[in-house]
């Protein structure tokens, strides 16, 4: 036997590989648009936006209703009904019609992010949606994306977004009207957040984290409209968070005291005891875990990074399976 292989490394397996295809007409997959955003409505289609556009929604809905005209998706980021993101589809080429709609579907709702899908960008539609990234304020955020198809071997076919235009987060932030202060306050949020994702993309996550932003919350899906695990850096309170967010319409003190009736169950899996805030005058409720360290000081990075990738999973894991059992009132 060869001394390479004595004692070494074993030798790594071989997978096959095989030929990517791709669909040439979207049209056998989905006869018409509306089929299209049917799909996106469902899980499959919300994982699929989260994988290549990045952007984690909730609580879509078909054909959502303005003074005059429908929008094929409206929908919500996640934790957060306030934050409206309107989805248009098409298919062909992107035309000046459809544009028209997602800037009309954008306004009417209020939405913080817009995405245009279309199996081909005009250059011109893309310089537009650039130009709108870079000229509006950071709270607003436009998205144009191509839709593909691609089979390997036998598979089924698996559709994939292309990004062709997103918003450029520097550049939004130097055009939008900020101090000095808030400004290095956003981009020392983004590095952190981006540390931070980095570090517990080295562990196996038992859900998908999105894209780092300059809030100072990061949050994750947990698999029902009105709830979500939220990251928090709270340097004021010289504290770190990760806690259960409950703002479902209409229930959430019913959500929050269902929770609380397996307090001790759940802090007893956790292994850690929780803060319970029903907040009753407030339109939502928190479950917190909270650790005294200030992300402030430098010196702390690596220990905030740490704590967060070990504690984010296990509240996840606490809460998700507890939260879809939930009895909302009919």
């Amino acid at each position: 036997m060869s001394d390479k292989n004595m004692g070494g490394n074993p030798k790594p397996t071989k997978l096959p590989v095989g030929k990517r295809s791709q669909v040439e007409n979207i049209r056998t997959l989905w006869q018409q648009e509306t089929h299209f955003s049917d799909f996106l409505a469902t899980q499959d289609g919300i994982d699929l936006l989260a994988q290549d556009l990045e952007i984690e929604i909730e609580n879509p809905r078909r054909e959502g209703k303005g003074a005059n005209f429908s929008c094929d998706i409206v929908a919500n980021v996640i934790g957060d009904e306030s934050h409206v993101v309107v989805i248009e589809n098409q298919f062909g080429r992107t035309n000046h019609d459809h544009l028209a709609k997602l800037l009309t579907y954008a306004a009417v709702h209020k939405a913080v992010v817009g995405i245009w899908i279309a199996e081909e960008a005009a250059d011109d539609h893309r310089r537009v949606i650039d130009w709108l990234n870079e000229n509006t304020p950071n709270t607003v955020s436009l998205y144009l994306a191509e839709l593909k198809a691609f089979t390997i071997g036998s598979s089924p076919a698996a559709p994939q977004l292309d990004v062709i235009c997103r918003p450029n987060v520097t550049m939004k932030q130097a055009n939008t009207d900020l101090t000095e202060g808030d400004k290095k306050r956003n981009q020392w949020r983004l590095a952190f957040w981006t540390d931070i994702h980095n570090r517990m993309k080295s562990e196996k996550l038992p859900f998908r984290l999105q894209k780092p932003g300059e809030d100072h919350w990061s949050s994750i899906a947990i698999g029902r409209a009105g709830f979500a695990i939220s990251m928090l850096l709270t340097p004021k309170n010289q504290s770190i968070v990760v806690e259960l967010y409950i703002k479902p319409q209409g229930w959430k003190d019913s959500a929050f005291e269902q929770l609380k009736s397996q307090s001790d169950e759940i802090e007893k899996e956790l292994g850690a005891t929780l803060d319970w805030r029903p907040m009753l005058d407030k339109d939502s409720s928190r479950i917190l875990l909270e650790e005294k360290i200030d992300p402030k000081i430098d010196a702390n990075r690596k220990a905030v990074c740490d704590w967060f990738a070990k504690w984010t999973p296990k509240m996840f894991l606490a809460f998700s399976n507890r939260v879809k059992a939930l009895s909302a009132p009919e």
